[in-house]
């Protein structure tokens, strides 16, 4: 069994055979045997498991988690935004799920967990990772990033962005269907955004004498991102939602 993957974590699309890879966006797995099953998701600008709970609760029906930043203990600094859309408040704040990073969930109505990060609905998410504890244990793209991060940056765009054409071949849609991600300068830290996108379900179908591929296009929208390195602080902030750039950009700016 030969399997194929193209993987992008909002900064990166790969190609690899047989191997995880650090980055996940659109997850294109394409298994040779009897039936095969290509998918097409876009997921968050995090490299890490995402939690998958969409649950809606009152604070006081389950063990939810904390709400504040007060309520927690954190190694690095974590600054909220003083600017969101109007009615949200934070619902979330998550320390447990991403090991290095901190999960902030805002939303209009009351949340005990988070969301998933490649589909948060109405919910905006924030993440904070700790890029500096991260190259002290030796993580080389930490080490990276905080060496040169407009080189940094500059490569990841450069490599989502080349993988798009073979992308859109798959779904049999035009390039312009998957948005680019581009470099941004957000209160002089440099980082990349790319807009909300829809998703889709490649399945291909292989009876040993033909092969018919079916694209489904999906009715929800994937969350798209703002992200930057906070470089004074030595964090890696990103924000995701199904708000336009535009919007977070605001947020993004907003953040001390």
């Amino acid at each position: 069994m030969t399997v194929v993957m193209i993987k992008t974590h909002g900064d990166h699309i790969h190609m690899n055979r047989g191997g995880i890879m650090r980055h996940i966006l659109f997850v294109i797995p394409v298994v040779i045997s009897a039936l095969v099953v290509v998918t097409l998701t876009a997921e968050s600008d995090i490299s890490l498991p995402t939690s998958s709970s969409t649950v809606r609760a009152s604070a006081d029906m389950y063990r939810c988690d904390p709400k504040s930043l007060e309520q927690v203990q954190l190694e690095f600094p974590v600054k909220e935004p003083t600017y969101l859309p109007e009615g949200y408040k934070l619902q979330v704040v998550d320390t447990t799920s991403f090991p290095g990073m901190v999960a902030l969930y805002y939303a209009k109505y009351e949340m005990c967990h988070g969301v998933s990060l490649s589909n948060p609905g109405d919910v905006i998410v924030i993440t904070v990772g700790d890029v500096q504890g991260s190259a002290k244990e030796g993580n080389i793209h930490a080490v990276n990033l905080m060496n040169d991060p407009v080189e940094h940056f500059k490569r990841d765009v450069e490599s989502y962005n080349s993988v798009i054409p073979d992308a859109a071949k798959l779904i049999d849609k035009p390039e312009s269907t998957i948005p680019l991600v581009r470099m941004i300068e957000v209160n002089g830290h440099v980082g990349k955004a790319r807009e909300p996108m829809k998703g889709y379900n490649v399945y291909i179908i292989n009876d040993g004498e033909r092969s018919e591929k079916v694209v489904e296009e999906l009715s929800d929208v994937r969350a798209g991102f703002v992200t930057f390195y906070h470089e004074k602080d030595k964090t890696m902030y990103s924000i995701l939602s199904t708000f336009p750039v535009e919007e977070m950009l605001k947020i993004a700016e907003s953040i001390p």
